[in-house]
């Protein structure tokens, strides 16, 4: 009998987790698939090794086989054509936890006026290398499949490259870096090409004749649209993240022509968050100065056929979602339906904020947040341990029904199917209670700012 050999294809890895303990997980796209036993079996067995025609395999097996070869997971091979080591199976001793939004440093080459982790002040530091193969090291450990690179500014580190390339080989993927684009250098994105890595990249602008202002040095505007440039050109794609105030907001019309000149995947549009360096502005804009700010940006998007995915602050967002981010959430969330069931924050279960000091927050909202002393640190605690029972983890497992048990009037609203009581952090923030309701995303619903904005994305 024609013996018959299959191994994994190179970015599928076999792991599990409390409550998960089969899957098999494509760590480039974050795609997890739970498991049969006879599918666990069959795909535990794609190592290059073992002959499936044997009589250790029944026809169900055989047919599962052909399921993972057709969906492109696994591949006929020769006999010893093995999948790499960290394909094999592990089980972590924890949730599943798909990734992590990590804040490599606390340092700046900017001031920007909006910064929630105050760089450039150094209350965050940078951690020595060390210290960060510790980190990854309980990445590793929990089966942490994917993280997003921010800062400070990434590129600030001198070993930036050094934490990419052990990732690289700790099989985590790294989806998105955030930048400010000015210190992104040929070599970095050569070696970050050279280690298989494609990741989206989210750079900051905030306009023609603006940007120098939001982020507080003068002269910075060239450079960093020729980073954009650079990056672009290399082949990776790239988000532009805009802070509007009242000092940009009147010509965003300007940056949406950049924005198309540029060829950019995706645009995103908001106010800074209130906290941090923020808590001192006097420009900030009102939720109606913003809306009136982003309706004839919509306008012109619309007319010139979507060229590219856009974010308008919480009231519209609309397009084709850049590549890198952790599932679809961002496609689905605008047509999302609540229901009591639901968990409050899906962001906050697949990637938390994992900040330079080592603490542990559940996004970056919570930075500067009361709670955020009571937060985990990683180096006092283990990653596992933190996913499976601490603060942290209360807030990821709250679900809807107990934020309506602690607002009521919510329950009978007919717009709690669309907000759904709103961020956690958001109403932490503005009201100083972790389970009231979101004021701001109520006002976008109530005020009927969410259906001026469906009504001209519709027309």
């Amino acid at each position: 009998m024609t013996r018959r050999y299959v191994k994994l294809k190179k970015d599928w890895l076999l792991r599990g987790w409390t409550g998960t303990p089969m899957t098999v997980c494509n760590w480039a796209t974050g795609d997890i698939r739970q498991l049969s036993k006879k599918g666990f079996y069959a795909a535990g067995a794609c190592d290059g090794e073992t002959d499936f025609n044997s009589l250790a395999f029944l026809p169900e097996h055989l047919a599962i086989l052909d399921v993972l070869i057709s969906e492109g997971i696994a591949e006929e091979c020769r006999k010893g054509d093995s999948i790499d080591p960290a394909q094999r199976y592990r089980k972590a001793n924890n949730p599943c936890l798909a990734g992590i939004h990590w804040c490599v440093t606390g340092l700046c080459n900017l001031r920007c006026l909006h910064c929630y982790m105050e760089s450039p002040s150094g209350r965050y530091g940078e951690l020595p290398l060390a210290d960060m193969e510790r980190l990854i090291e309980q990445f590793e450990q929990a089966n942490v499949l994917q993280v997003s690179l921010t800062g400070g500014e990434p590129f600030i580190r001198e070993d930036i490259l050094d934490i990419i390339a052990l990732l690289a080989r700790k099989k985590i993927w790294v989806g998105q870096i955030f930048s400010n684009g000015l210190l992104i250098t040929q070599e970095h994105l050569q070696v970050i090409k050279s280690l298989g890595f494609s990741p989206g990249f989210q750079i900051s602008f905030d306009g023609p004749g603006s940007h120098d202002h939001m982020r507080g040095v003068k002269g910075t505007e060239p450079g960093v649209l020729e980073g954009i440039r650079s990056v672009l050109s290399a082949g990776f794609q790239v988000t532009v993240a805009t802070s509007v105030d009242r000092m940009n907001a009147g010509r965003l019309a300007d940056t949406y022509e950049l924005m198309k000149d540029l060829h950019v995947q995706a645009w995103r549009i908001a106010r800074p968050q209130e906290s941090g360096n923020w808590t001192k502005a006097d420009t900030a804009l009102t939720l109606h100065e913003e809306s009136e700010a982003y309706k004839p940006i919509l306008n012109r998007w619309l007319k010139d056929g979507r060229p590219f995915y856009i974010q308008l602050g919480g009231f519209y967002r609309g397009g084709l979602a850049p590549k890198g981010e952790i599932s679809g959430r961002d496609r689905l969330r605008q047509q999302f339906n609540y229901t009591p069931e639901n968990y409050d924050c899906g962001s906050c279960r697949e990637q938390p904020n994992l900040l330079p000091d080592g603490t542990l927050v559940p996004c970056p909202g919570y930075v500067d947040s009361i709670l955020q002393e009571q937060m985990p640190n990683l180096f006092f605690v283990d990653l596992s341990s933190v996913w499976t029972k601490s603060l942290l983890r209360e807030i990821a497992d709250i679900k809807k029904k107990d934020l309506l048990a602690r607002n009521p009037e919510c329950a009978g609203c007919s717009q709690f199917k669309h907000c759904g009581c709103g961020c956690r952090a958001l109403a932490l923030n503005r009201t100083g209670n972790l389970m009231a309701r979101d004021p701001v995303v109520c006002e976008l619903w109530k005020e009927g700012y969410k259906k001026q904005f469906e009504e001209l994305a519709s027309t």
